[in-house]
C-alpha cells in the first residue's frame, strides 16, 4: 500500500525562517534530517515529503521538497505538507511549546503522528513537570528548586538552568548554594536550581510504543566547561555503555509513566552510585540517534511505523551497538 510520509526537522525545515541560523544547530539539524531521510527513502511504496530552508545545505535527492524562503511561507508550507501526507515525523525543540504545538497540528489534521503526542511533549518540555511526574511513579530524579529562598545549604556544587530548555542549553555549574542562589535570582522566573549530582553524564536512546520501550543504546556524554561556569555538550559516545537491567527497567517505567511516548525518545541521566537518576526526557529524536543506523543497522522510521501500527518493538537490547563518536563541536563522526 502506498503511503506518504512527511519528515520534518525544525532547523533545516524552515522553523527559523526569518531569523538567524546558528551554525551548530544547523549542523545538528542537517545530521538528523539526513539520517531520517536515509531511513524514509528506503521504505517500500512510500513518498517522502520534506520542508527545506533555502539557506541550509541541500538534502539528499529523492524526497518531494517544499522550499521555505521566509517566515511568512513557513506555516503554509507545513500545512501543505500535512494535507499531502499520511504520516508525519517531527524533530523540533520542545522548548517554547514548539514541538507540542506542531504535534497538535498533526493530530488535528488527522494524520498519523510518528512520534510523541502533544500532551507528552508538553510535559517533557518542563524539567520540573517531568520530574514531578516521574517522581510520583517512584523514578529517581534530581530535586529542583524555583525559589532562591528555599535552596537548602547543601555542600558541593549546584546547577542552574532553564526549566523550559533542552540538553545543556543555559546550564551553569556553580561552586555552592550561595552562588546558586544568586544565579537563580538573576535568572528570574523560568529557571530552576538543582544540586550537582556526582556521577557519569549519560543518555539513552529508546524506541517507545505507547507504554512500552526498547533500549537502543546507552551513550556517554562528554561535557565541557566554559567561561562563567557554562557547561556544553561537546561530544557523544553513542553505544559506549552496555545496557544493564537497571537501564532496561528505567526505560520501561518511563514509558509506562508517559504512555504518549512513541518512536525515538532520548533520556538524559546521571549514572550515580545508587543507579541512574533522570535529568530530562527528549520526546523526539536526539542527535545521538543519528548513529543508530550505523551502530545497530536499525531503520528508525520503519521501527516507529511498526510501533504505531502494530505496537511492536525491535528485538534489540542495545548490547550489540557499535560505538560511534559524534563530535558536536566539529560535526565529525568516527566509528
Amino acid at each position: 500500500m502506498h503511503q506518504s510520509i512527511f519528515v520534518f526537522e525544525f532547523i533545516t525545515g524552515g522553523g527559523l525562517a526569518g531569523a538567524p541560523l546558528p551554525p551548530s544547530l544547523t549542523r545538528e539539524g542537517a545530521m538528523m534530517r539526513d539520517a531520517l531521510l536515509r531511513d524514509a527513502l528506503e521504505l517500500p511504496n512510500s513518498e517522502v515529503i520534506l520542508l527545506h530552508d533555502v539557506r541550509c545545505p541541500p538534502p539528499r535527492p529523492g524526497a518531494t521538497t517544499i522550499t521555505v524562503a521566509d517566515a511568512a511561507s513557513f506555516n503554509a508550507a507545513f500545512d501543505h505538507a500535512l494535507v499531502r501526507c499520511d504520516r508525519a515525523l517531527l524533530v523540533a525543540p520542545e522548548t517554547g511549546d514548539v514541538l507540542a504545538s506542531l504535534a497538535a497540528r498533526v493530530e488535528r489534521a488527522g494524520r498519523g503522528l510518528l512520534g510523541c503526542d502533544a500532551e507528552s511533549s508538553r510535559i517533557a518540555a518542563s524539567k520540573s513537570a517531568t520530574a514531578e511526574r516521574l517522581r510520583a511513579s517512584g523514578i529517581a530524579v534530581i530535586p529542583h528548586y524555583r525559589d532562591a529562598g528555599t535552596l537548602p545549604a547543601l555542600p558541593g556544587a549546584w546547577a542552574v538552568k532553564p526549566d523550559d530548555g533542552a540538553g545543556c542549553e543555559g546550564l551553569l555549574k556553580l561552586a555552592d548554594h550561595v552562588a546558586a542562589r544568586a544565579a537563580l535570582q538573576a535568572a528570574g522566573p523560568g529557571a530552576i536550581a538543582q544540586p550537582w549530582l556526582d556521577g557519569e553524564a549519560c543518555s539513552m536512546n529508546l524506541l517507545c510504543a505507547r507504554g512500552r520501550a526498547a533500549v537502543l543504546s546507552v551513550n556517554r556524554q562528554r561535557l565541557q566547561a566554559g567561561d562563567g561556569g557554562h557547561i556544553k555538550l561537546a561530544a557523544l559516545d553513542v553505544g559506549a555503555i552496555a545496557p544493564t537491567p537497571a537501564h532496561v527497567a528505567l526505560a520501561s517505567r518511563i514509558a509506562a509513566t508517559l504512555p504518549g511516548l512513541l518512536g525515538p525518545v532520548g533520556v538524559d541521566f546521571i549514572e550515580s552510585g545508587d543507579g541512574p537518576v533522570v535529568v530530562e526526557i527528549n520526546p523526539r529524536m536526539s542527535t545521538s540517534a543519528c548513529a543508530l543506523r550505523d551502530g545497530l543497522g536499525l531503520n528508525l522510521i520503519a521501527a516507529t511505523l511498526d510501533a504505531l501500527e502494530h505496537g511492536t518493538l525491535p528485538s534489540l537490547d542495545g548490547s550489540g551497538a557499535r560505538e560511534i563518536v559524534l563530535q558536536l563541536e566539529t560535526g565529525k563522526e568516527t566509528g
